[in-house]
């Protein structure tokens, strides 16, 4: 780095861009909206410290697990497994993943968005609730059913190893699944609640508000209020995570023998971050779909492919 700055004399600017992996896409936006067009230094070299402690931090491979051989071996003997899940999970349960070329993104261009983002942005619900409204169907958990993903940590539960679950999905299948030990890292729609003075519902009083595309009114708050409006309890961008994972995390990141992260791109924090705070001698294995990028020398083993078809394979290979 010092050669870069001092000896070649790039400039801040182009450091920052080429530590662009080390944000999450939601913050890049940010940065590129607000940092990026103004240049000025204190602020780049702020981010560029980000970027530069997150390189760095990169843990280095166990020499002995390399394999998917020694992946059984892992689960075979471990029994604290922090499982951290996303959208990846729940694509075969017919519910779109976020970032893939016919995922929610994707499906996002169609509205009037300056970046798709904006749809889970709190600032962004507050000023046009009716855009999220007329989308919110789309994801809305009605009558799917569990993936061989989901009832393999079921199963991992069901055995004695999981010690977590940790999922970024909304969905909230891990509880038809009979996943017990489960933290919504960013919420579900199991309860909705008013913006304005936080009278909470099951989320199925707002379910025909939701499939009629109709922005749900605040039973409790008077007509003159100004926002009397429902919002499912999932977390939007510009919101606090829930308590449970904050009163969860420190203790399990202390406590975990194996992390397993299964059809997740891991660009979202504070969840992404989890894998940076576990000690580096707990092995660490990714099942997706395809390489992470900003990962790719992060995880011990890589098992890349269509995550049900990982885990039968897994499975059958435990005898389970």
């Amino acid at each position: 780095m010092r050669e870069f700055a001092f000896i070649k004399k790039v400039s801040l600017f182009k450091l920052v861009l080429a530590f662009r992996d080390q944000f999450s896409d939601k913050d890049w936006a940010s940065i590129e909206a607000t940092i990026l067009p103004n240049a000025q230094v204190p602020e780049l070299y702020a981010c560029l410290t980000i970027a530069v402690q997150r390189y760095y931090s990169k843990r280095t491979r166990l020499p002995d697990v390399t394999s998917l051989d020694d992946v059984v071996r892992l689960l075979r003997t471990s029994s604290r497994i922090l499982v951290v899940t996303g959208a990846g999970i729940s694509v075969s349960c017919g519910i779109p993943d976020f970032r893939s070329p016919n995922g929610i993104y994707a499906r996002l261009t169609d509205y009037e968005l300056t970046d798709p983002t904006d749809m889970f942005d709190l600032e962004y619900f507050k000023h046009k609730p009716e855009t999220f409204y007329s989308f919110a169907k789309e994801i809305y958990p009605s009558n799917f059913q569990p993936s061989p993903s989901h009832m393999f940590v079921a199963l991992l539960e069901h055995q004695g190893k999981l010690l977590r679950n940790y999922t970024q999905n909304i969905d909230n299948i891990e509880e038809l699944a009979g996943v017990q030990r489960v933290v919504q890292c960013h919420g579900s729609f199991r309860t909705a609640r008013c913006v304005t003075c936080g009278y909470a519902v099951p989320g199925s009083a707002i379910e025909a508000d939701v499939f009629a595309e109709r922005v749900p009114q605040c039973p409790q708050c008077p007509p003159s209020a100004e926002l009397p409006i429902m919002k499912p309890d999932i977390v939007f961008f510009g919101e606090q995570l829930p308590a449970h994972f904050f009163a969860t995390i420190d203790g399990d990141m202390a406590q975990a023998d194996f992390v397993l992260v299964i059809g997740s791109s891991l660009k979202v924090a504070p969840v992404s971050e989890i894998l940076r705070a576990v000690p580096d001698h707990v092995p660490q294995v990714i099942i997706n779909r395809e390489l992470l990028p900003h990962l790719k020398h992060h995880f011990d083993v890589h098992l890349l492919g269509n995550a049900d078809t990982v885990v039968a394979d897994l499975c059958a290979r435990l005898g389970w």
